[in-house]
């Protein structure tokens, strides 16, 4: 077998340890940690790091997902902006069962990628300094949900809200 067969496939096995120590390690595991030597969590290498915000749109899979979609023509609009940390307005209110596009935006002058999650409904969005994002959301039920960034360390710093349905 030549060199070059042998790194060749190195990198494939090498390559393939990696998928999988960070499928276990997003995961949180005891696996995860044990290939990586440390425990992390979804906020580690979820969407916060490797969505839209830090590798382009539609990289990787991320960006927003359950309900969340396109921007729904017609649809009434509720803004949200980023700021270093936190999110303004602190508490969201959306309509239940109705269609509503949800604005998400982080000024330029921010500098840091910031992105809105609500994991009950199913709402990632991801905007890099400067950018605005809208998605589309159908049918929600009421209550009130748990909002943060997912950047690694902006939720334990105050980067939290809460959305109201009603």
């Amino acid at each position: 077998m030549s060199a070059r067969t042998i790194a060749g496939w190195t990198a494939l096995v090498s390559g393939a340890l990696l998928v999988l120590a960070m499928l276990f390690a997003s995961t949180g595991s005891a696996i995860g940690a044990a290939v990586t030597g440390f425990p992390m969590g979804p906020g580690m290498m979820g969407p916060g790091m490797m969505g839209p915000g830090m590798m382009g749109p539609g990289m990787m899979g991320f960006g927003s997902s359950g309900p969340a979609s396109a921007p729904i023509p017609g649809a009434s609009e509720v803004r949200v902006e980023a700021f270093n940390f936190g999110f303004s307005p602190s508490e969201v209110h959306l309509p239940k069962n109705a269609d509503v596009n949800l604005t998400f935006s982080v000024p330029a002058a921010n500098g840091v990628v910031h992105d809105f999650t609500v994991p009950a409904l199913g709402i990632h969005v991801v905007a890099n300094p400067g950018e605005t994002r809208t998605v589309g959301l159908r049918g929600l039920p009421a209550g009130r949900y748990d909002a943060y960034c997912s950047v690694p360390g902006h939720a334990e710093a105050g980067m939290r809200a809460t959305v109201v349905v009603n």
